[in-house]
């Protein structure tokens, strides 16, 4: 019962059903700009295959109905499904502000049960109308794929730091689920009491209109209050695991590096300097194999030395730990890097005056990936209204009006190697300042714009635009649990309604054998014309909150070339990646018998894990994966320890089919674009 959401995403329908729900109900798919939606009583599919029994009345005031005879006659005849099935829904009562029908709706109701002119009425619960559709088994239209709303784009972007605070709690709370199960799977006296508020609160300034941004300026003033003590909670949880953990160690070592996502990772770690470490010249970290990569000192946000370095096989929701020394010479790499031109041994790179890239060549593959008429990363600011309902909306008109950066970017080299290279590009819009560090690595083949804004403008609107060397009549775009298929092109109305769509944490252009992903750690609001895909960053609305988005900002996306399309590229891994950091803890001298690395829980197989937590009834774990590539095929996921029983359960952690369990390991099937959950008890 989602009367007023802003779009519903083709993932939801498995969502849905995942739950023990089976039927669908909102209003707000007829607040369509251009395109009325064409069925108002059909089946919804979804990426996974599952299909609901979705119900979309076409009403006069949507869910704020009076049972009066205009507003009967205008649900009856614009209901196009009367043939199949000859009832519609009708709502009634004060919906937004509060309340219920009044006595006076109430009579209307009980008169239009058999009132000459105007279409009979009964009453009755939404439940037993969507019983009573089943019942009569009428043949209904089907809908595959997201139902896209034509209007309030605008709240993939407005308040972007609501975003981010989301985006980061809701990992962040991940996290410290798996690793205190498994702190207290190892025998540590772990509470993990405080996630569950933490997790209610979260959840709460999810709703509509928090997380959209449409919500007024003291909202956002105590969401700030809210995430900051969400994220403390959770990152004292996850500590302490970590500590806990980290205790169990017998390996010696300076540094240990943990990972939470479920596959080995190479991927650059940043830790804090551990105490009394000389960092007077070249460092190398040796690995639990006797292996060895080099360090490199950075100075961080808040001016404090920290290390860098590239992990080169972190272990799968596991652990390493690191020695720390001098190295005997200093190491050798492939970085060059210069005021206009960054190198490595995946790219080479080459900057205008104005810090947009001029110039993007993959050696790896031997070809362009940029075009080569127009800047890539070409940082767009365009007017943004005024608009009605401001904060909800964007008109597909922005285009017409763009404006210019003051002229003279300032650019410098920040960083040489080993380990990372960079340069920082500051660019001035009248009061606002970006400031944008542009990084390439020796060992990731990834190109991060770690980017600051101090933002002080109204009805602007600030995108990222990168026009590839790639032909493609679809681009990709990560939603929950999958992906999501959209055109490139504008040739019907209803493509060109989708002037901006949502995803989260990637897109994708690629043609065949060759395509560059667009990575992002705390944005949502995208949209893709021909070659050109871009990032939408910030607005400056003033309605309902005028000061929404002023303020400093900051946000990290990357470029992904890679070979194939986003499946062969790994993008969803490199994804969760950036939005995933390794955490590094200094290594303290352990009593336990673990070793210098272990995974404790592998996958193998076509899936990610989500979740792993305690169920809420207490009884064992709860263990969530997804098939994130449109694929099918077995899973073998292995725990920490030998297993008692595996049980398939909903998501709401109904237990379903108990499955066979071998040692520490359980298998099982998993379809495209699949979320599946079950609960493990262990001995």
């Amino acid at each position: 019962w989602l009367p007023d959401v802003f779009g519903y995403p083709a993932s939801l329908p498995g969502i849905l059903k995942g739950c023990g729900l089976e039927n669908f109900m909102t209003c707000k798919l007829h607040w369509q700009s251009r395109n009325p939606f064409p069925a108002h009583l059909f089946w919804w599919e979804g990426i996974d295959g599952s299909r609901v029994l979705a119900h979309i009345p076409r009403l006069k005031s949507y869910y704020n109905g009076r049972p009066t005879p205009e507003e009967l006659r205008f649900a009856w005849e614009h209901y196009h499904q009367k043939a199949a099935y000859p009832e519609v829904l009708f709502p009634f009562g004060f919906g937004d502000g509060g309340g219920g029908p009044t006595p006076e709706m109430l009579e209307y109701a009980a008169r239009a049960a058999d009132c000459p002119g105007v279409p009979a009425a009964r009453q009755g619960s939404e439940e037993a109308y969507f019983d009573d559709v089943r019942a009569s088994a009428p043949e209904l239209p089907l809908w595959v794929g997201e139902l896209y709303l034509e209007t309030h784009r605008g709240t993939y972007t407005t308040h972007a730091e609501i975003k981010r605070a989301n985006r980061q709690n809701e990992l962040l709370l991940r996290e410290a689920e798996i690793m205190g199960s498994l702190a207290q799977a190892y025998g540590a006296d772990l509470d993990l009491a405080a996630l569950q508020p933490a997790w209610a609160n979260l959840l709460l300034l999810q709703f509509h209109d928090i997380l959209p941004g449409s919500s007024i300026g003291e909202v956002y003033r105590e969401a700030a209050e809210d995430h900051a003590r969400i994220a403390a909670a959770a990152r004292g949880v996850r500590d302490q695991a970590l500590q806990s953990l980290a205790s169990r160690v017998g390996a010696p070592g300076d540094l240990i590096v943990f990972n939470s996502l479920s596959w080995a990772r190479a991927d650059a770690a940043l830790a804090a300097l551990p105490a009394g470490a000389d960092a007077s010249g070249p460092l190398e970290l040796v690995a639990p194999d006797g292996s060895r990569t080099p360090g490199q000192v950075v100075v961080g946000s808040e001016g404090e030395a920290r290390l860098l370095f590239a992990a080169e096989a972190a272990p799968a929701v596991g652990y390493a730990v690191f020695g720390i020394q001098h190295a005997a010479a200093a190491p050798a790499h492939s970085l060059a890097v210069s005021e206009r031109s960054l190198e490595n041994r995946f790219f080479a790179l080459e900057l205008d005056d104005e810090g947009a890239i001029r110039r993007l060549f993959d050696k790896r593959h031997g070809r362009e990936v940029v075009s080569s008429d127009q800047p890539a990363n070409d940082l767009q600011l365009f007017q943004d209204g005024p608009e009605r309902e401001a904060a909800w909306n964007i008109h597909d008109t922005f285009e017409r009006r763009a404006y210019d950066w003051e002229p003279g970017a300032q650019i410098e080299v920040i960083e040489r190697g080993p380990v990372r290279a960079g340069v920082r590009v500051v660019k001035r819009y009248r009061q606002s300042r970006l400031e944008q560090d542009i990084l390439l690595y020796d060992r990731v083949p990834r190109i991060d714009f770690v980017t600051r804004v101090d933002w002080r403008e109204r009805q602007v609107l600030l995108k990222a635009a990168f026009p590839f060397d790639i032909h493609a009549t679809n681009a990709t775009f990560e939603i929950q649990f999958g992906a999501v298929e959209r055109p490139t092109h504008r040739n019907t109305s209803w493509e060109q309604a989708k002037f901006e769509v949502a995803g989260h944490r990637w897109a994708d252009l690629s043609e065949a054998g060759y395509g560059v992903s667009v990575l992002n750690d705390c944005k949502y609001g995208y949209d893709v014309h021909g070659s050109v895909l871009r990032l939408t960053l910030l607005r400056g609305t003033e309605l309902p909150d005028p000061e929404a988005d002023m303020g400093a900002h900051a946000f990290t996306y990357a470029l992904l070339p890679h070979s194939g399309d986003w499946r062969e590229g790994e993008t969803v891994r490199r994804a969760w990646e950036l939005n995933v950091p390794l955490v590094g803890l200094p290594a303290t001298p352990g009593q336990g018998d673990l070793p210098g690395a272990a995974s404790f829980i592998q996958v193998a197989g076509p899936a990610v894990l989500e979740t792993v937590k305690p169920a809420e009834n207490g009884d064992g774990w709860i263990v969530r994966l997804y098939e994130p590539h449109g694929g099918r095929g077995q899973v073998r996921v292995r725990m920490p320890r030998r297993l008692q029983s595996a049980v398939i359960c909903n998501h709401v952690e109904e237990d379903e089919t108990a499955l066979l369990v071998e040692g520490d390991s359980f298998t099982f099937d998993l379809r495209s674009y699949q979320v599946r959950t079950f609960r493990v008890r262990m001995e």
